[in-house]
C-alpha cells in the first residue's frame, strides 16, 4: 500500500506540478465523450514512465538531471503546441506522443526510486508505485474533464478555454525551460 500510496502523491503532489501541467496539455483536446482516447492516453504515459523509471532503476543508468528536467519542461510545451497547431483535436498518435513524453518523465524519478525501493524487491515496489501514478493520473484527468465541461456549460467556448488554457501552459512551460537551461 506504501508504494501505491507514493504513486499517487508523485502525480498529485503540488512541488511536482510538472506533471499536473504535463496532463493539462494532455487533455486540450479530450472531453467525457472521448473517454477511450484519454484511457489510451494516460496508461500510454504510464507504460512510458514506467518502462524508463525501470530502466533507469535496474540499469542504473542515471541521465544528468538538468538534461530530464528540462526534457520534461520542453515535452509540456510540446504537447501543447502540437494540440494547437492540430486545431485541439483528438489526434490518432495521441497515445504515442504520451508513451515517448512518458519516457522523459520516467528519467526523472529514477534515482529517488532506488532510494525509496532499496528495501524490497523491485517489483514488489514498481508495480504498485507504477498503478499509483495510473490511479493519480486518472484521478487529475476526471477533474480536469470535469472543470472543461463546467466551463463550456458557464457558455465559454471549448476553442476558447483550450486556447486559454494552452497559452497558460506555454506560459509555465516556458519560464521553466528557461530555467532549466544547463
Amino acid at each position: 500500500m506504501f508504494y501505491l500510496e507514493l504513486g499517487i502523491r508523485h502525480i498529485t503532489d503540488w512541488a511536482g506540478y510538472d506533471h499536473m501541467l504535463f496532463l493539462l496539455a494532455l487533455t486540450l483536446p479530450l472531453t467525457f465523450a472521448d473517454w477511450k482516447a484519454t484511457l489510451r492516453w494516460v496508461t500510454a504515459f504510464t507504460i512510458g514512465h514506467s518502462a524508463s523509471l525501470a530502466f533507469s532503476a535496474l540499469v542504473y543508468h542515471e541521465v544528468p538531471s538538468q538534461w530530464v528536467e528540462l526534457g520534461i519542461a520542453v515535452t509540456i510545451a510540446l504537447t501543447a503546441v502540437l494540440h494547437a497547431l492540430n486545431g485541439f483535436k483528438v489526434m490518432k498518435n495521441g497515445a504515442l506522443m504520451a508513451l515517448l513524453f512518458g519516457l522523459i518523465h520516467g528519467l526523472g524519478f529514477g534515482s529517488y526510486y532506488n532510494f525509496i525501493a532499496q528495501n524490497d524487491t523491485f517489483l514488489w515496489a514498481w508495480i504498485p508505485f507504477n498503478l499509483g501514478i495510473e490511479l493519480g493520473q486518472l484521478i487529475i484527468v476526471v477533474v480536469l474533464l470535469f472543470v472543461y465541461w463546467a466551463v463550456q456549460k458557464l457558455g465559454m467556448k471549448a476553442l476558447a478555454y483550450r486556447w486559454l488554457a494552452a497559452g497558460i501552459i506555454l506560459t509555465l512551460s516556458g519560464q521553466m525551460i528557461l530555467e532549466r537551461l544547463p
